[in-house]
């Protein structure tokens, strides 16, 4: 039997989807493209010309956007990753549509942006009506505590309205939402053999949250669990973070930073702003702008070095920031098995290379680890009492560093660590069960 309702994680750099077939969960095939066809890349590459894609004007580049929604053709996943990679130039490629959701943007952008979801959802609904050969009219989706936004709980109410109107427009009869850290913790409560205070510490892409809750299998198929939280805290930080900080604490003397002019004078750090940005829009638009275009090419004349600010500006130029951004995190993830590793960028330059150490990864995670224990911190203050274990889940949940950093400030507590890229769709995928069953 073959229910009409699915589970949708939608995050910040992978989606995933899940149903419930003959009284079991079933991962959805979401691209055929992937080493994991359970996962798809959160990404969206909208093919068109180049005409507009470089405007300093800002309803230039809505209005491109738009037009490529409505004409342009539309690739998910790896398809439109590897498509990006090979005509940067001939599309616009948006990466983690879910970070732009709380942002506090023009109506019309947010618009454009309401329509790439519906246009996501649509394809993972597809994904699961074609597997399954069944109407599917139902879902939970698995959303942040905090939506990344510098607006607050405003912030939150905008993504989660946008992200309702999208499912409905998407075909959704009845949609749902979950935290993804209580998402999480519905999946392991699965397993677990006796009542635990649990602390799902859920570290993603964009985001990184923490639920502090009871857990039993007696309580399991409730679904009013509220008086089972303790407390639930989010902030607006996650993986791509932490590759931002390498890059620019690692990366950026390639492509002059801290360089100086033939006078003596620094090179300013403007000059540099929205390089590393994949999670801001705005930041992104500007670099890519024909005024800093004019600076980096100032600039480059007056330095006394002038080849790095000339890698700079190709990456500018050429719209690298991607390609550039998805090689520091390869070498981010090589080094969780390396004491070091050789990051080469060909695409900036042919010979390009820089070498990086796990010691220098671990200098550029203080300030990300800093912010994570602040926000567990006010969880465990908030529920007045101690965890009796963590669990662990999202793809920064992989990262030894942080298992580490929570083994040494929790030397007692036993850590569990989740399928970082099923834990939270086969959760939402409960919550539908006992709300649509």
């Amino acid at each position: 039997m073959v229910s009409d309702f699915i589970g949708i994680d939608f995050g910040t750099s992978n989606c995933a989807v899940a149903a419930w077939v003959n009284e079991q969960p079933e991962l959805i095939v979401v691209d055929e493209n992937s080493s994991n066809p359970y996962k798809i890349r959160s990404a969206i590459y909208l093919s068109h010309d180049e005409s507009g894609l470089n405007s300093d004007n800002a309803q230039d580049n809505e209005r491109t956007l738009n037009e490529m929604l409505s004409n342009g053709d539309i690739l998910f996943g790896e398809q439109g990753f590897n498509a990006f990679l090979q005509t940067p130039h001939e599309g616009r490629y948006v990466n983690s549509p879910k970070n732009f959701l709380g942002a506090k943007i023009p109506k019309r952008l947010l618009d454009n942006f309401e329509t790439l979801v519906i246009r996501f959802l649509s394809y993972l609904k597809q994904c699961a009506v074609k597997q399954l050969s069944k109407t599917i009219t139902k879902a939970v989706i698995a959303r942040p505590v905090n939506y990344h936004s510098t607006m607050g709980e405003l912030g939150n109410q905008q993504a989660e309205a946008l992200m309702l109107r999208a499912a409905t427009k998407a075909g959704f009869a009845e949609v749902d939402f979950i935290h993804e850290p209580l998402a999480a913790a519905y999946h392991f409560e699965q397993k677990i053999e006796k009542p635990t205070n649990a602390m799902v510490v859920d570290l993603g892409g964009g985001t990184s949250d923490v639920t502090f809750c009871a857990l039993s299998q007696q309580k399991a198929n409730n679904l009013d669990r509220s008086s089972d939280i303790y407390a639930t805290k989010g902030i607006r930080q996650g993986g791509i973070v932490s590759d931002k900080y390498l890059a620019s604490g690692v990366v950026s003397p390639l492509f002059g930073r801290e360089g100086r002019t033939a006078k003596g004078r620094a090179i300013p750090n403007m000059l540099f702003s929205g390089v590393y940005a994949i999670d801001n829009m705005p930041e992104m638009t500007d670099f890519y702008s024909a005024s800093r275009a004019k600076s980096i090419a100032e600039y480059i004349f007056e330095s006394e070095d002038p080849l790095p600010l000339m890698r700079l500006q190709r990456v500018q130029k050429q719209r690298l920031i991607h390609q550039l951004m998805h090689a520091v995190e390869t070498a981010k993830i090589n080094l969780s098995d390396h004491a070091e590793t050789t990051l080469a960028l060909p695409f900036v330059e042919k010979t390009l290379t820089v070498n990086i150490s796990h010691q220098q990864v671990e200098q550029t995670m203080d300030k990300w680890l800093e912010k994570m224990f602040v926000m567990i911190d006010e969880a465990i203050k908030e529920a007045q009492k101690q965890p009796e274990m963590i669990y662990l889940t999202g793809g920064m949940g992989l990262s030894p560093l942080v298992q580490q950093a929570l083994t040494m400030r929790f030397p007692r507590l036993n850590i569990e660590v989740a399928d970082a890229f099923s834990s939270v769709v086969l959760g939402a995928l409960l919550k539908a069960k006992r709300q649509f069953s």
